[in-house]
């Protein structure tokens, strides 16, 4: 009888529980709470801060209106009493004294008028009455003078310095005086700066509230930083943050309007609410600024108490999804121990029969087909490897042959005495593309050469092969580096099949003449050092690689060799040598090596640029074939 299978999914029956309670519970209770709470406590926040701002603004407007009316009853009283200096100054004495609001009374006349009246200040220093005459003989250019005389209107100053008199930050009404219908000069009532901070610093709403006073361009006038008092104003901190919401802020408050609005977090302000009023006296603007966490805390307490009943109520229905998937875990622990053995490699072991439910039937089905299926890969594996093995193999003597076909530096005794030749060939893997070889032609020419087949791997190391094994036939039937070229060009069209093209640079030495013959078919420079560590670079390319086109034209050239002459052959693996910034050492880079470089030696010339290269390309992933080849010609200082 075949066993009963559980059609319903463990994850059904988890998902069913858990999505039923929390989905009702924690979306109606944040849903409902949030839309209904969110509007409220904004509103409250607003009614709130506005009868605070309001509050604030009538002492202010009070203050700077009873300044107003003394600097009235000031000029009524001269209108209408004639008094002299002493009364009027005793009066104004006691305005001071009496009232708290003012600091100094300054009366100044146009200067224009030549009655050498002046200007002059009553204040209260130390508890005695002090008048000064005004210090400063151009105080009709001063903006406190100028604006309202210009403009014969009643004006408040923005906050300034009394340094002559008060030694005080004040804020100034200034009111013309006026005499048949001419005005002649300009009262000025003072008011401390401080006085009016006082009433905006202390105060405070909740816990992270603050006000703060800007003038009509803008300055801040009251503000927590000290710093910012007087030295920024709300367009320079938007400026200076990029703040733009701050500016529109700024804009709205110069403009004298009211309104409440959310700052964003990036704003100087941070996640919080702005009320802004104006005062209507002098057209200044009072904010205050509320965090937007203050005005939503209770909120945000009842959200977290909803919270908690969620996280008890998800406690709840975890506790009966685990005692419910007890059932079903008990056959998965059994399970878990044949698939520890089939991870350890055992393939055959037998899969038990616990199903009870649809989800451990099909796992229990997709093992059986895994271990046929990892049997098979095994098998397949096993093959793949001793093929791969067998390559690997083949690859190592393939780069053996290779190896075999580059002359190797010891003495050769086919080599002229009046030559030294030391060559290096690192390929980028375990064969390469590229070649140099050097052997006599006969007794009087010295044939050598360094080729860059294009590609790596067993292509380029067979197409090496070929152009080798070429070289050394043809090079006894043809004594011009030319005919050689364009003889291996024709072989190369017709023989490669891998479509493999090569650059390469051929020379032929006439030790009898002293002349160097070259041909470069589109491979990199020939450097000629001399004995002095001068040298001489050959960049001019007689044609383009050879194998791509047939009955190519290549072209030669002879240079004259002095005692000592050094030759410098490389393929790009050194100019495009790459460090770990993806540069290119170039040919200048080369260039810069061979400078620094001593006395002639082939073989230290050659192992010393191998090493520079290698030190440029320290830290790089990126590798190519690496070939060097360098003679020297009669060297006076050869070993024998």
């Amino acid at each position: 009888m075949a066993a009963k299978h559980e059609d319903r999914t463990i994850a059904f029956q988890i998902i069913t529980f858990i999505f039923f309670f929390l989905f009702i519970i924690f979306s109606v209770y944040v849903g409902t709470t949030r839309l209904l709470f969110s509007r409220i406590m904004t509103d409250n926040a607003q009614e709130s801060v506005g009868h605070l701002a309001h509050e604030t603004i009538n002492l202010i407007d009070g203050r700077f209106t009873k300044v107003e009316a003394l600097s009235k009853a000031l000029l009524d009283l001269r209108r209408m009493a004639s008094l002299s200096e002493a009364d009027y100054n005793s009066f104004m004495y006691s305005l001071i004294y009496e009232h708290h609001e003012l600091e100094c009374i300054t009366i100044a006349y146009d200067p224009s008028l030549g009655n050498g009246l002046g200007a002059k200040s009553v204040f209260y220093r130390n508890n005695r009455e002090m008048v000064l005459p005004y210090p400063n003989s151009d105080y009709q250019y001063l903006d406190w003078f100028q604006i309202p005389f210009l403009l014969q209107r009643n004006f408040w100053t923005e906050p300034w310095f009394d340094a002559s008199a008060t030694q005080q930050v004040l804020v100034s009404f200034c009111q013309p005086i006026f005499e048949d219908g001419k005005c002649i000069g300009i009262i000025r009532l003072d008011t401390k700066l401080v006085d009016l901070q006082n009433i905006v610093t202390p105060l405070k709403l909740k816990r992270s509230g603050f006000a703060f006073l800007i003038s009509n361009l803008g300055t801040l006038i009251t503000h927590p930083a000290d710093s910012l008092v007087m030295d920024e104003s709300i367009f320079s901190l938007a400026e200076d943050t990029g703040d733009q919401q701050l500016r529109k802020l700024g804009q709205a408050m110069v403009k004298g309007e009211v309104g409440f609005v959310r700052t964003s977090p990036q704003s100087v302000f941070g996640d919080s609410w702005v009320y802004y009023s104006p005062i209507y006296s002098n057209n200044w603007s009072l904010g205050i600024v509320i965090a937007n966490n203050d005005v939503m805390r209770d909120l945000n307490l009842l959200l977290i108490i909803q919270l908690l009943i969620s996280i008890v109520a998800f406690l709840t229905i975890s506790i009966i999804v685990y005692y419910r998937t007890l059932s079903v875990s008990k056959p998965l622990r059994v399970f878990t121990g044949v698939a520890e053995k089939i991870g350890q490699g055992d393939f055959n072991v037998a899969l038990p029969d616990i199903g009870k439910s649809y989800e451990i039937d099909r796992l229990t089905q997709s093992f059986a087909a895994m271990q046929n299926s990892l049997k098979e890969y095994i098998r397949n594996l096993q093959i793949t490897s001793a093929e791969k093995n067998r390559i690997i193999a083949e690859v190592r003597i393939a780069s053996e042959i290779q190896r075999k076909l580059i002359p190797r530096n010891e003495k050769h005794p086919d080599v002229p005495s009046e030559i030294r030749i030391h060559g290096v060939l690192e390929p980028a893997n375990e064969i390469g593309g590229d070649l140099f070889d050097y052997f006599p032609i006969d007794d009087r020419h010295f044939c050598f050469g360094i080729a860059d087949v294009a590609g790596k791997g067993i292509a380029a190391a067979m197409t090496m092969s070929m152009v080798s094994t070429f070289l050394r036939t043809i090079a006894k039937y043809h004594l011009s580096t030319n005919e050689i070229l364009e003889q291996m060009n024709n072989f190369l069209v017709r023989n490669n099949i891998e479509a493999n093209f090569v650059t390469i640079l051929l020379g032929i030495i006439d030790l009898q003449e002293d002349t160097l013959e070259f041909s470069n078919a589109g491979h990199v420079p020939l450097f000629v050092r001399k004995i002095n560590r001068n040298y001489q670079k050959y960049a001019e390319t007689h044609s383009t690689a050879v194998g791509m086109f047939e009955n190519l034209k290549i072209a030669s050239e002879s240079i004259k060799l002095d005692l000592g002459d050094e030759l410098i052959l490389f393929t790009d693996g050194i100019t495009e040598a790459m460090n770990e910034k993806e540069e290119f050492l170039t040919v200048a880079g080369l260039e810069s090596i061979i400078r620094d470089l001593g006395t002639p030696n082939p073989e230290t010339t050659a192992n010393t640029i191998l090493y520079r290269v290698h030190d440029f390309c320290r830290n790089s992933q990126e590798k190519d074939d690496i070939t060097i080849l360098t003679l020297d010609y009669k060297h006076p200082k050869r070993n024998p």
